[in-house]
């Protein structure tokens, strides 16, 4: 999907309104040359090529905005993450904590210590994800001694990670005011300045060998963002939230039966950033739109841009077998 945004940031962290869809584009895979397709048909749509574009930083995204020469952000929360992941992902005493807190969860679950477990660690994008049991274990370090004997005995096992949890805890936070900011107020020369004050003053000052590598690739990143602005004044976004938001909407109307796939329901994503504001809403011909557009043109734009419904054919088959 293909989202067009204005490319002033507007003071507000990026809402459906500001959204147009300009391109879907339905496949197995997309590689570089795809994407840079994809650019290239929605800058002739709207008539003129985006001052610069934003992706998560996957490689044919990446690819594609440099073959068609757009100058490109990455997303700060999927880098921010990814800043940690490098210094703490294959971590000895990091992997260690977090098998630790995966097998109490099996341990204790249904047990009366199940109280206070530790929240559910995500398995895709951990790394985005860290703050809630990163809090949940400073809090534990902190009541653990009013606790029972045998509660303190069942979370004991954080005590000898105090160091790391006290570090991990001044990374996530930092991250939370760095992505707080650059949403909130866009990434300008103003807001690349106060991150990288930030990442100096607190993660690199006084810091662990980990704690000072995650702020050095932070500020690594931060620089490489301010020469895309290449000295001017204006206030770009850097955040790709709203793609996730997009399809929310979407997962939040789709069957979570994954066979499914794309139906022709996805046909409502260029239609929601039109109506999530009431004054907008208002603005569109809904009884024109309902005569000109007929249930047999939704079915064959279906069958022209959409892959079988594996739903429906695993019931031919079986219906056919019996």
């Amino acid at each position: 999907m293909v989202l067009g945004v204005p490319a002033e940031h507007t003071g507000n962290p990026l809402g459906h309104d500001d959204v147009t869809v300009l391109g879907m584009h339905i496949g197995e895979c997309f590689k570089r040359g795809d994407v840079k397709e994809a650019i290239e048909k929605a800058s002739e749509k709207t008539g003129s090529s985006p001052e610069y574009g934003i992706s998560d930083g996957a490689h044919n995204l990446v690819g594609g905005f440099k073959d068609a020469g757009i100058d490109h952000h990455l997303d700060i929360s999927h880098t921010l993450g990814n800043c940690m992941k490098h210094v703490y992902g294959r971590d000895p005493e990091f992997v260690s904590l977090t098998e630790k807190l995966g097998k109490i969860r099996l341990q204790y679950h249904l047990t009366d210590k199940a109280w206070l477990l530790p929240p559910n660690m995500r398995a895709m994008a951990r790394f985005m994800n860290l703050r809630e049991w990163v809090r949940w274990a400073m809090k534990m370090l902190v009541c653990l001694d009013t606790l029972d004997e045998g509660l303190q005995e069942a979370y004991s096992f954080l005590l000898p990670h105090r160091e790391l949890i006290e570090e991990l805890e001044v990374c996530v936070e930092s991250v939370t005011c760095l992505e707080t900011l650059c949403k909130r107020e866009g990434f300008g020369l103003r807001t690349n300045a106060l991150c990288q004050h930030h990442i100096i003053r607190n993660i690199i000052g006084n810091a662990s060998n980990r704690r000072a590598c995650v702020g050095l690739r932070m500020l690594d990143y931060f620089k490489e963002q301010a020469a895309v602005l290449n000295g001017s004044t204006q206030i770009h976004n850097i955040s790709t939230d709203i793609i996730e938001s997009e399809f929310g909407v979407l997962k939040a109307k789709v069957s979570p039966n994954k066979l499914n796939g794309f139906t022709p329901m996805v046909l409502m994503l260029p239609l929601y950033p039109k109506i999530s504001v009431y004054s907008d809403a208002k603005k569109q011909n809904f009884k024109v739109r309902l005569a000109n557009v007929k249930l047999k043109d939704i079915d064959l734009w279906a069958k022209e841009n959409l892959s079988p419904n594996r739903v429906a054919l695993r019931s031919k088959t079986l219906n056919n077998a019996s």
